[in-house]
């Protein structure tokens, strides 16, 4: 997940959570019974789980671009060579 991935994902939990939270409690002002905001609540919980939670697709649109690995100067793997090449292209 890329950093603009996760600031997507914090977003869409936070106005689902807000969202089914209002929804909820006005229903129960309405009916004066708790219950149903934390069900409402609940219902919200569960589908912003589903939803960002797990890496999906849509959190990796911007990836990070990384520097590339430099190789370890004890690597004999050329034993050499791509030095001798450069000294010898000076």
């Amino acid at each position: 997940m890329d950093y603009q991935g996760q600031k997507l994902s914090e977003n869409l939990f936070y106005y689902i959570i807000l969202l089914f939270g209002s929804v909820g409690w006005i229903y129960g002002y309405i009916l004066q019974d708790f219950t149903y905001v934390f069900y409402s609540w609940s219902v919200g919980v569960g589908i912003s789980l589903v939803l960002c939670v797990p890496d999906w697709p849509i959190y990796n649109k911007h990836p990070i671009k990384w520097l590339e690995s430099i190789p370890d100067r004890g690597d004999d793997s050329n034993n050499g060579e791509e030095v001798e090449e450069t000294k010898k292209s000076k």
